[in-house]
């Protein structure tokens, strides 16, 4: 490859990027460096002030991140019933797992398919949804400190594929 092409290509990628954080509602800092730009931080998920704490009281860190980040956004700290944007894990289902286990406004807004440049959303904010939206993906699967995803087959999703909303885009 030339590196004429090889700049484009990586000149995309960093658009594709930028354009996932925008939709997420998180800036392009150090700490969101991560984000869309790996293996399995492709969930977008709004995350509730127990789910927060939940996350940082488990060993995953990303409560406070994810105010800390919102802090740099916004200039100020979300307020008690604010939700807090994060990229969480997908092959862990960091996100369903913390909609599922408190009864707050802790959502999936979107998962991100890098393989086919679209995203997935309209999923609901349970395990079982975010592991189907993660098969049909094809993201391997791994742990994260404070997630039990164990007993949480995609076969109990309530959702079709059909339910799913998919988005394409060109960045």
């Amino acid at each position: 490859m030339t590196k004429t092409k090889k700049n484009r290509k990586n000149n995309k990628k960093k658009s594709r990027r930028k354009y996932l954080l925008k939709k997420c509602g998180l800036p392009d800092v150090y700490e969101t460096r991560h984000c869309f730009a790996d293996s399995t931080h492709q969930t977008c998920c709004h995350l509730d002030r127990e789910a927060r704490n939940y996350a940082d009281n488990t060993g995953n860190s990303i409560g406070e991140l994810s105010v800390k980040v919102f802090e740099k956004k916004h200039g100020r700290r979300p307020n008690n019933n604010e939700l807090t944007p994060w990229c969480t894990c997908v092959g862990s289902q960091v996100c369903g797992y913390y909609s599922n286990k408190f009864n707050d406004k802790t959502n999936i807004k979107f998962i991100n398919d890098p393989f086919s440049k679209r995203t997935i959303k309209n999923i609901n904010g349970n395990t079982h949804c975010e592991r189907k939206v993660r098969n049909v993906i094809g993201f391997d699967s791994h742990l994260t400190p404070g997630i039990n995803t164990n007993l949480s087959p995609a076969d109990n999703c309530n959702q079709t594929n059909n339910d799913f909303i998919f988005e394409n885009y060109n960045h």
